[in-house]
């Protein structure tokens, strides 16, 4: 009897705000698990390669990832609408919204510090900025596995009733999350000699030859990011 009433249960079809919550957690995983960790490799990997890195790096956090990453919050905020649960008052909705919020500072720092430059302190030849932006990407990663994990473990049952999403996704979670941090760090080891070096030449070069603010810029483009 038990039985029969939980495949019942399951067995019934999605509410509309259901199915966007649905759909939230799908746009979730490919923007901030999918999308902003490529672009975190682009700028590990590529950086020591080609001084083009920064607009592909750029691109993807922005222009690919962005869409989505909007529409996540957009599908979230709808979907807490209709069911008429409360915004923000629980802790997946509160770090949703904080997650939200650093993307787009993070953004807009990225930006800043590229294409402005300011010099605030130096570690290495490197602005405190840079180490600061490359820390609170990693942050935003790290807080987005634990995000989709806790949303469809604990998130789903408690607004839907429906019990947790399948085992298959735990599993995929677990994959992913051990997959990501290898292969970035996997570039640190293999990069970081090359990165500084280059970037030191770079301001061996750049020293006794820039005549202007714009010029040194231009010659530092290649590794300081």
């Amino acid at each position: 009897m038990a039985n029969f009433e939980h495949e019942s249960l399951i067995s019934i079809p999605l509410f509309p705000y259901q199915k966007k919550l649905v759909s939230h957690g799908i746009v979730s995983v490919i923007g901030y698990l999918v999308l902003l960790p490529l672009g975190i490799f682009i700028a590990r990997y590529l950086r020591t390669f080609t001084p083009k890195w920064f607009y592909a790096h750029w691109i993807v956090q922005s222009i690919v990832s962005g869409p989505f990453i909007i529409a996540s919050f957009a599908l979230a905020h709808s979907a807490t609408a209709e069911s008429e649960s409360g915004h923000y008052n629980d802790k997946h909705k509160k770090w949703g919204l904080a997650i939200f919020i650093l993307y787009w500072i993070q953004f807009a720092l990225g930006t800043f510090i590229h294409f402005v430059k300011p010099r605030v302190a130096l570690i290495r030849g490197r602005t405190v900025q840079n180490y600061f932006h490359a820390i609170l990407g990693l942050f935003i990663i790290g807080a987005s596995f634990f995000q989709v994990r806790y949303g469809f473990r604990t998130e789903w049952p408690l607004q839907t009733g429906r019990g947790k999403i399948a085992n298959g996704a735990n599993i995929v979670w677990w994959i992913w999350v051990f997959v990501v941090p290898v292969v970035y760090f996997a570039g640190v080891v293999l990069l970081i000699r090359r990165q500084y070096r280059l970037e030191a030449d770079s301001r061996e070069k750049m020293a006794p030859t820039a005549t202007s603010s714009k010029e040194a810029i231009a010659m530092n483009r290649t590794g300081e990011y």
